[in-house]
């Protein structure tokens, strides 16, 4: 219809495709999806299409538009933010650097032998709730290969994602319903949406018993921050003072009070900033982090419930009860396994055979059907998901110019 010749490039594995993506080396047109990483509508316009972003798979660079998230980010209330969001989502409909598919319920299921399976705001099992009765009581779940060593600051996909979740606690987490609730923080304290005030709770560890302090999340930002350490998640601290995408600064916006009490001065007010601490970027790290971090990557220690004891690439990964935990998401099970897989029908067929206990995906072929087989067992709930069709902008008749948003909108126009 359009005249564009398309051939199809097979990758074996979803961790190569997403690779090639972060590269910017996949030529041609690729599906680029997003899930929430916090309860807030700037989430999905800041991390897929603000200059520098690096979920910005489209290489996408506005300056009208990033004007328009940093007016949402300095208002004062959230209807004024919604409506500097509306004016940046029109920006987007103008030049359509991600056509959009679709917005999606998230689909699973779980096994004969699973019990108490919830899936929360984003459509992510609640794997700490889930019971099994069999395998000695270790939920086996589907994933995929991670795409990068397990660092919280360098992780922006859900085969590492899911991992880190689990053994990792932050300042906040989410519950099912996307209701922020302190976790190792007792207080977040503002009256600008500029300078804030954290105070953790005493007495929380990290796995190898060293304690977890106002240090640990100083460090492990400051890390994520720095230009030389090419962090993907190094975007999360651009609001933060003395954060730069031009030179190694430390971030000088935060200070630490006593071991429990550290502040964070921004570079101007962001009225969702403490939404966003239950985000993997803003997990602590340990102090023996830093004297190998590719090798703590491999084998990391976290503070949340559970412990990573295995990770066989390709394969497996082993999750185990953290019984030095000190929060709320006490596991209902022994153990969390994360089977890596290759497709989503090999899932799909080892659940209907009891083989995995919970999966978070059903394949195309199953989803006519899923729900006839599976019965009261199949999940099918609103989620905060979105799929985009997206072509890098730097491809040659793609630009953004009036050729490349001709193009886009011809696109556009022929999905229904």
């Amino acid at each position: 219809v359009l005249g564009i010749t398309m051939e199809p490039l097979p990758v074996a594995q979803f961790s190569e495709m997403r690779s090639a993506i972060t590269k910017h080396t996949l030529l041609g047109a690729f599906r680029s999806g997003w899930s929430a990483d916090y309860p807030s509508l700037e989430n999905f316009l800041n991390a897929t299409f603000q200059t520098g972003a690096s979920a910005n798979d489209a290489q996408y660079s506005s300056k009208t538009f990033d004007d328009l998230l940093t007016q949402a980010a300095a208002a004062t209330d959230p209807q004024t933010a919604y409506g500097y969001f509306r004016q940046a989502q029109s920006q987007l409909f103008t030049d359509l650097p991600g056509i959009p598919l679709w917005y999606q319920n998230g689909f699973g299921g779980y096994s004969r032998n699973a019990s108490n399976v919830d899936f929360d705001w984003r459509a992510i099992p609640v794997y700490e709730e889930a019971r099994s009765s069999a395998n000695g009581g270790v939920i086996l779940a589907n994933n995929t290969e991670p795409q990068n060593s397990l660092l919280p600051t360098n992780t922006n996909e859900f085969g590492g994602g899911r991992v880190l979740d689990l053994i990792y606690a932050g300042l906040i987490r989410y519950d099912k319903d996307g209701n922020v609730i302190n976790e190792v923080a007792s207080s977040i304290e503002t009256t600008d949406n500029q300078h804030f005030t954290i105070t953790l709770k005493p007495g929380w560890t990290f796995s190898d018993g060293s304690p977890v302090t106002a240090d640990s999340f100083i460090k492990a930002w400051n890390y994520g921050a720095l230009l030389s350490n090419k962090q993907l998640s190094s975007y999360f601290y651009e609001i933060i003072e003395g954060f730069s995408y031009d030179a190694d600064s430390e971030l000088t916006g935060l200070a630490k009070v006593d071991d429990h009490t550290f502040t964070v001065a921004l570079k101007a007010p962001a009225s969702d900033f403490a939404k966003r601490l239950g985000y993997a970027a803003y997990y602590p790290l340990p102090e023996s982090a830093y004297a190998d971090m590719a090798a703590f990557g491999q084998k990391p220690i976290g503070n949340g419930p559970y412990t990573l004891t295995e990770w066989a690439h390709d394969s497996q990964a082993v999750l185990a009860k953290n019984p030095s935990y000190q929060g709320v998401r006490l596991p209902k099970n022994e153990g969390i396994t994360f089977i890596f897989y290759t497709s989503y029908d090999a899932a799909y067929n080892d659940l209907l055979s009891d083989a995995v206990d919970v999966i978070d995906a059903i394949p195309d072929s199953a989803l006519a059907s899923f729900q006839d087989e599976l019965g009261e067992r199949a999940v099918n709930e609103p989620g905060a998901l979105i799929q985009n069709f997206i072509i890098n902008v730097n491809a040659e008749h793609w630009k953004m110019d009036d050729e490349g948003r001709a193009r886009r909108a011809a696109l556009s126009r022929a999905i229904n």
